[in-house]
């Protein structure tokens, strides 16, 4: 597999569970990310989001992807990707948008492509998997 230069990257990771969003945290690393944003839920991204921005300026950076858990409270990945594609404070509308989830049946696989979705990883994962979908 090619090895890609990926420092300058930004990735925002959303995971509600905390052993999972620590092995995929440790991965993006370990594939040399730049800079990873790690969120709890849907809620806390979205707030980290309109953060970023400060009158009409980014203030950090914006992510070049996202990653996230498609089941989590208060706000799931299905609603934050709504949130990022159609919302006016989204910083990136077609920022790509990978989700993960345990739940891949193709009711969840078909209702996050309809919204925009850019690829689905299904739990459980691979690094090699991870890394594919990255790229």
């Amino acid at each position: 597999m090619a090895v890609y230069d990926l420092d300058r990257c930004t990735v925002l990771l959303v995971e509600d569970n905390r052993y999972v969003r620590n092995v995929v945290e440790n991965l993006l690393r370990t594939f040399r990310v730049g800079n990873v944003i790690t969120a709890a839920n849907g809620q806390e991204a979205v707030e980290d989001l309109k953060a970023s921005r400060t009158k009409g300026r980014i203030a950090s950076p914006a992510p070049d992807i996202v990653i996230s858990d498609l089941l989590m409270a208060p706000v799931n990945g299905m609603l934050l990707l709504r949130w990022l594609r159609e919302a006016p404070e989204s910083p990136n509308r077609f920022v790509p948008f990978v989700m993960l989830s345990g739940a891949a049946d193709s009711n969840y696989v078909t209702a996050a492509r309809d919204l925009g979705m850019t690829e689905f990883l299904a739990k459980p994962f691979s690094a090699h998997s991870i890394y594919k979908r990255l790229l």
